[in-house]
């Protein structure tokens, strides 16, 4: 009501044009000099012709044109009629020296010196590459992308020995949680996004998430201005990934920006095996066999778009979009190699409109409003209907029953999901400030599928399966000067879960009844930070953090995830301490250190369980787990020639619940044992050699090299099974490099990729094995209005 209020008061008065030209002396026009009416939030910028135009209500105002080199320009004027004006500026006297050097924090520093334990990859370094969003990801410390197989393979953030659902996901602000699998961080290429923000820890209230072991920030291109990037990449597996970016920008604000990619895959790379099923028999074979994948093909197609205005007096972004994607894929194996699949697929289609509203000063000076709201349709399909029994040749025997998992299976359903999230931030003064959150999610899960009940699954299926969340919370902000500062925070969760849940507690089998049930609690801690100098930060934080369990943990993806409407809320308490290091050395290189020490004691662990059986995995809770690590990363520039760095990580994961289980008094055998199918040891490095002005003026040659290293770890509990049979796997250790030559200053682009070019054997979750040795070539096309 008070927005409608604002805007009817707004237009009842009658405004007029100021249109104009802006030059220098010589009468050349001045680009994107700022033109706008002093003291209103009125004003605009000048056109590659010099041209600029603006309006507002009648009166007397003060006209001011600026523009960094020139003298500054201030014009009375009386506006009762509409104005047309031309003004010439001199340039300015204190900037005319031999030597100017304009020393400023880019948007990755400022991230950086936040009081939360924050990390930022500056994703713009990497368009030129093949990599996705996950791929991004692993060169932040502390983050490990676990994937289980090649292109579109389901993939798993791991952050300072978080994983899953605990580590939250957010487009520019906007929970990612429903958006669905066609439109993931596996498939999402890099170039849609300028920069990716990492909180570990305790996490800004302005994401009011329940998100216990972090946040990631993707932030896309916001950058007002017209632009084309195309790009085609083909490499090794029969691997294809094409994607178009293109935005315009009117004089008068009005703004589009459309974003469009493809990935097509056969992921036909080979796989090692120690035995081999005999379909005939039904055993398996020992041996070392090396297979070629023969079920596996990926592809998905997505379009975002998205309309609207920026720098309005009402709006200084408001946004109304439309995505829309489809994924189809086979599924080749379970969640382990010895399960074969030569039949079975799934698919998805993602229907997602969305919208945008941010505006500074929002009413009254200071405040700064911001809401968002997204609705996802996600229609789901997964195929299991023949009856046959493969092995890794592609060989197979019919089997009595259809389904190759065991259960025939032909399920349609469709995931709605609905998020909202409000924003308000006062500035009180220099010193004080407070923000207030509110995120607002549902979800919901209906069957579609024409054909018959009693031919297409149990009857638990037809049963509800549906949750909604609601965090709010309360930041207050104080920063006495500039050398410190801290922000205490609350929070208030609730939960709402209807679904099938087993009430049979002893014996194998299972009946099911639909419950309801609801959860709430309330959160808290603080975060700051303390500069040194300018080089050195200190940061400190600690949180009561809660973990709402998600959708797919509570009701599984009816593919290989596995349902269990029973979980409960995980609640940690988090501390975290770190220093970092950015200096400008003599001959102005740059070096980054940053280190982060942390500790978790988590009750009610949500814990990923394997069936050995089935190859599916579910989620239980588990009771207590500690965690003590740390993190690093060192960087260092040199000139705009060369770039060296690197992360580490190291953590001490461990379950601390003296009991086997809350039904009984008996100790546990893997007491203080270290949490299974978990890396505690990982790290990379990379290196860049940069050559200016090859082939001529603005081309640049870079060559990149990437080290990566994951240390061995066990896939089950490290006390259970004598030396020679525990199931682990072994340190593993690859290589990329890559040359890239971009020519016209960054219009023209060319790279060649040698991934794990030493062809290493390389596997995750559960010793499921990656893709070896790849080549790819990508092309790209940039072109921007703005230089």
């Amino acid at each position: 009501m008070s927005l409608l209020v604002c805007s009817t008061l707004g237009y009842s008065q009658e405004r007029y044009s100021i249109s104009g030209k802006l030059s220098d002396q010589a009468g050349a026009p001045l680009t994107d000099a700022y033109i706008y009416l002093e003291h209103t939030q009125i004003y605009t910028m000048t056109n590659q012709a010099g041209e600029f135009k603006l309006s507002a209500p009648a009166g007397t105002y003060q006209l001011v044109c600026s523009l960094m080199g020139y003298e500054k320009k201030t014009i009375s004027i009386e506006l009762h009629n509409d104005l047309n004006v031309a003004y010439k500026l001199g340039p300015d006297r204190e900037m005319q020296l031999d030597e100017v050097q304009i020393k400023g924090k880019s948007v990755i520093e400022k991230v950086r010196e936040s009081a939360y334990n924050v990390v930022a990859v500056d994703a713009q370094a990497m368009t030129n590459t093949t990599a996705d969003l996950s791929n991004a990801l692993e060169q932040a410390s502390g983050v490990k992308v676990r994937r289980s197989g090649g292109l579109g393979s389901r993939t798993s953030i791991s952050l300072n020995g978080f994983t899953g659902r605990r580590v939250k996901l957010f487009m520019d602000g906007v929970p990612m949680e429903g958006f669905g699998d066609a439109f993931q961080l596996n498939n999402i290429p890099v170039s849609i996004a300028d920069r990716i923000e990492v909180y570990k820890g305790v996490v800004p209230i302005e994401f009011g998430t329940d998100a216990m072991g972090g946040v990631i920030n993707i932030v896309t291109n916001q950058r007002s201005n017209t632009f084309v990037d195309a790009s085609y990449a083909f490499g090794s597996f029969n691997t294809h990934r094409a994607s178009v970016s293109t935005g315009f920008t009117s004089k008068n604000g009005f703004s589009v920006l459309v974003n469009g990619f493809l990935n097509y895959s056969d992921n036909n790379y080979k796989v090692h095996l120690d035995k081999m099923l005999d379909v005939n028999t039904g055993t398996y074979v020992a041996g070392d066999y090396e297979v070629e994948r023969f079920h596996d093909t990926y592809q998905n197609k997505t379009v975002m778009a998205k309309a609207g205005f920026v720098k309005k007096w009402w709006a200084d972004r408001f946004f109304v979009g439309l995505t829309v994607g489809e994924l189809e894929a086979d599924v080749q194996n379970a969640y382990t190699m010895e399960i074969v699949y030569g039949a079975r697929t799934r698919a998805s289609k993602t229907l997602l409109p969305s919208l945008e509203y941010y505006k500074r000063n929002f009413l009254t000076k200071n405040l700064t409003a911001r809401v968002t709201a997204n609705y996802n349709h996600n229609a789901n399909k997964s195929i299991d209907t023949v009856a046959r029994l493969y092995n890794w040749y592609g060989d197979y025997a019919t089997t009595r029953t259809r389904g190759e998992s065991g259960t025939n299976t032909l399920s349609e359903f469709k995931d709605n999901n609905v998020s909202a999230t409000a924003n308000l931030s006062y500035d009180i003064n220099k010193k004080h400030s407070i923000k207030l959150n509110d995120v607002i999610t549902g979800y919901e899960r209906k069957l579609s599928s024409d054909v018959p009940l009693d031919q297409l699954t149990s009857a638990t299926d037809t049963m509800r399966r549906a949750s909604r969340k609601n965090v709010i919370g309360l930041s207050y902000g104080y920063r006495p000067s500039k050398k410190w500062n801290v922000n205490f925070f609350g929070k208030h969760y609730y939960q709402y879960v209807v679904g099938p849940v087993d009430t049979v507690t002893v014996g194998n089998n299972s009946q099911y009844e639909e419950q309801e049930r609801s959860f709430q609690t309330s959160g808290y801690g603080l975060a700051a930070t303390y500069f040194f100098n300018n080089a050195i930060q200190l940061k400190a934080s600690a949180e009561r953090a809660y973990n709402l369990p998600s959708a797919q943990q509570l009701f599984g993806d009816e593919v290989l995830n596995t349902a269990n409407t029973s979980l409960k809320a995980e609640n940690s308490s988090n501390f975290n301490l770190g220093v970092s290091s950015n200096s400008r050395l003599k001959n102005d290189d740059v070096l980054y250190i940053d280190v982060n020490g942390y500790y978790r004691l988590t009750k009610d662990f949500i814990q990923r369980v394997q069936s050995a059986r089935y190859g599916t995995v579910g989620n239980v809770n588990f009771g207590r787990v500690r965690n003590i690590g740390a993190d690093a990363e060192v960087r260092y520039y040199h000139k705009n020639k060369v770039m060296v760095g690197g992360t580490l990580t190291y953590m001490d994961l461990r379950n601390r619940e003296q009991i086997r289980d809350a039904s009984s008094s008996v100790a546990s055998s893997t007491y203080n044992n270290r949490m299974p199918n978990i890396p505690y040891f990982f790290g990379n490095a990379d290196a860049a050699y940069y050559v200016h002005d090859i082939f001529g003026k603005n081309n640049v040659l870079s060559l990149n090299y990437n080290f990566n290293y994951v240390g061995e770890f066990y896939l089950l509990w490290e006390s259970q099974g004598s030396s020679s049979t525990k199931a682990t796997l072994p340190e593993q250790v690859y290589h990329d490099f890559s040359v890239n030559l971009s020519l016209a200053k960054g219009t023209y682009n060319i790279t060649l990729e040698a991934l794990n070019f030493t062809d290493a054997r390389l596997y995750d979750n559960f010793s499921l094995q990656k893709p070896g040795r790849a080549f790819n070539v990508k092309f790209r096309y940039y072109w921007n209005r703005r230089k």
